[in-house]
C-alpha cells in the first residue's frame, strides 16, 4: 500500500504506508546479475541511486536531516546535516541493500565478518535452547541471520511484511534453501504468539526488530523512551515475548565497516528464566531502556547506518 492508497485518516508519517520503490522486474535483474557476476559490477550504480533519492526522495531526505541534526546534538565532532552528509547516509543504505542481496545469494564466503560476544549464542546452541534476538534498522540484520545458519540453527524472523513484498520475493529467489523463515507479525493475533512458542520449544531462535512499532500497536505493545534527545515509540513485542516465555534476550547488531566487511555484536540483555506476571512490565521496561541505550551507542559508532527514513519522532 502506498501513501496515496493509505486508508482515509491513516497516519502518513507512519513507516508502514511508505511503499517500496522500484519494481519486480528490476529486482529480478539484480538477482540474476548478482548470481552470475556478484555485486561488484552493480556497485558503481549506487552513487547514482543515492543522488536520485537526495533530489527526489523528499521524505527520506527530511528524515535523514532530522536524524543527523540529533546526532550532531550529541557530538559536535559529527558533520552537520548538509547535502553531502545526507547523500552519504543514503549511499550507505544502498550499499547495505546490495550487500543483503549478495549475502542471500549464498556468497557469505566473500564477506569478512567479525563477531563480538558470540559466546552467549554458542552456549545456547550447545544446550539446544531457543532465544530472542532483538535487532534494529541499523547496519544489516541479515548478516547475523546468515551467521546463525552457519551455526546450524533455525532462525525465525518475525516482521511486518506488508510494505516489503518485493524485497522478500527477491530474497526467496536468491536463497530458497536458507534456514530463515519469515513469520508475519500481527500483534493482535494469538497465532503469532503460539508460533513463536513452538519455535522456542524446538530450540530455535526468534528474531525481531525493536525500533519500529506495528501500525496498530497500542498500550503495552509499545513504549515511549528518550532516544537521541527526544521521546520516540519503540516496540515492546520482543521484550514482552522474552518475559512471557522466559527465554534469553540478545541484542544483535551488525555494522558495515567496508567493502564486504562487517562487525557483528551480540549483547546479552537477559539470561532468561521464569518471570512472575507481576514483574513483567517492570522487567520489560528495564530491558527496553537498556536496548535503547545500546542503540544510541551503536548509532554513535556508525552514524550513517541507522536506516529509518520516515518521521521517527512523529513531529510532522
Amino acid at each position: 500500500m502506498s501513501a496515496e492508497e493509505a486508508p482515509r485518516g491513516a497516519d502518513r508519517t507512519n513507516w508502514s504506508v511508505h511503499a517500496e520503490r522500484g519494481s519486480w522486474w528490476i529486482l529480478r535483474f539484480l538477482v540474476a546479475a548478482i548470481r552470475k557476476l556478484g555485486s561488484a559490477p552493480l556497485r558503481p550504480l549506487v552513487p547514482v541511486v543515492a543522488l536520485y533519492f537526495v533530489f527526489f526522495g523528499g521524505k527520506a531526505r527530511r528524515a535523514s536531516r532530522d536524524y543527523m541534526e540529533r546526532m550532531r546534538g550529541l557530538s559536535a565532532d559529527l558533520p552537520g546535516p548538509i547535502f553531502g552528509q545526507t547523500y552519504r547516509h543514503l549511499r550507505t543504505f544502498a550499499f547495505v541493500i546490495l550487500d543483503r542481496l549478495e549475502l542471500w545469494s549464498g556468497a557469505i564466503g566473500r564477506f569478512q565478518i567479525r563477531l563480538h560476544g558470540e559466546q552467549c549464542m554458542r552456549e545456547l546452541i550447545e544446550h539446544k535452547r531457543g532465544a530472542m534476538l532483538v535487532g534494529a534498522h541499523l547496519g544489516s540484520f541479515d548478516v547475523l541471520r546468515l551467521i546463525a545458519r552457519e551455526y546450524g540453527i533455525q532462525v525465525n524472523v518475525i516482521m511486518y511484511t506488508g510494505n516489503a513484498e518485493l524485497i522478500n520475493r527477491a530474497f526467496e529467489e536468491l536463497d530458497p534453501s536458507a534456514s530463515v523463515r519469515l513469520i508475519e507479525l500481527d500483534p493482535h493475533a494469538f497465532s503469532t504468539a503460539l508460533e513463536i512458542r513452538k519455535c522456542v520449544n524446538r530450540g530455535e531462535f526468534v528474531a525481531m526488530l525493536g525500533d519500529r512499532v506495528h501500525p496498530s500497536a497500542t498500550g503495552r505493545r509499545k513504549v515511549r523512551l528518550n532516544f537521541l534527545g527526544q521521546p520516540a515509540d519503540f516496540a515492546q513485542g520482543p521484550f514482552l515475548m522474552a518475559a512471557i516465555l522466559g527465554i534469553p534476550l540478545i541484542m544483535s547488531i551488525a555494522l558495515r565497516r567496508g567493502f564486504r566487511e562487517y562487525d557483528g555484536y551480540l549483547t546479552l540483555i537477559s539470561e532468561g528464566g521464569r518471570v512472575p506476571r507481576s514483574k513483567r512490565q517492570e522487567l520489560v521496561g528495564r530491558w527496553s531502556a537498556e536496548y535503547v541505550a545500546l542503540l544510541e551507542g551503536y548509532c554513535m559508532r556508525a552514524p550513517l547506518q541507522w536506516f529509518n527514513f520516515y518521521d521517527f519522532w512523529g513531529r510532522e
